[in-house]
């Protein structure tokens, strides 16, 4: 009886752990030759790799779990990685984070991509109606630093934003309520914030880690 109960306990582990992958987004940094930001997408079609800023597919690969090993065979991608060639990664689920770690990897071009991934799980933005006076004090000059500005604006009663020193075109602003909004583009959340009296004083956004512009104009 001991036994069949240890088998069912392991069964129920890895199904459960299969589960934490399946039918799930992350969205992270990937290293390597071209770093940038990707979300891993896992489903019953395979693993896949898409570059968020445009959606493209960086690389296709079915995948299978075992505890918390996950075992990689690329189909097809812009990786140097022979199609067929397998791999073997370690991977952790913590509170909506994912870490992955190689473990087997004879391909250096996915491994120094994948290996120390740190992720957080994908999820939607639907967008909400603010008020057009809101968003008119949203708008004028942030800055971090010297080299780092943005410029927020309205346009056809949404928010628009644009870096010229950062070589980022005017893009909009998804709003998810009156004072946080979404680059979808990059995937990153902007809260603006008002001081005591109301008056709007910065943006923090929302990265791998925290940035604060300042309100300058």
């Amino acid at each position: 009886m001991k036994k069949i109960s240890l088998f069912i306990l392991t069964l129920l582990f890895h199904l459960i752990t299969f589960a934490q992958l399946a039918n799930t987004k992350w969205v992270g940094i990937i290293k390597g030759d071209n770093p940038r930001k990707v979300y891993f997408n896992f489903n019953d079609a395979g693993f896949s790799v898409y570059t968020v800023s445009d959606s493209t597919l960086a690389e296709m690969m079915v995948y299978s779990t075992e505890g918390n090993q996950l075992t990689v065979k690329k189909v097809d991608g812009q990786s140097d990685c022979d199609n067929g060639s397998v791999a073997k990664y370690t991977f952790k689920d913590i509170k909506d984070s994912l870490f992955v770690k190689v473990k087997d990897d004879a391909c250096p071009d996915r491994s120094s991509a994948i290996d120390g991934f740190a992720g957080v799980r994908w999820k939607k933005h639907p967008e909400v109606k603010v008020d057009p006076t809101t968003l008119k004090q949203y708008a004028g000059v942030y800055t971090l630093d010297a080299n780092h500005e943005v410029i927020i604006s309205v346009d056809n009663g949404k928010l628009q934003i644009e870096g010229p020193k950062m070589g980022l075109p005017k893009l909009p602003l998804i709003a998810v309520s009156n004072s946080r909004f979404f680059l979808k583009i990059a995937y990153v959340e902007m809260d603006f914030v008002r001081d005591a009296s109301g008056k709007v004083t910065k943006i923090i956004s929302h990265e791998e880690k925290d940035y604060e512009l300042k309100k300058t104009n």
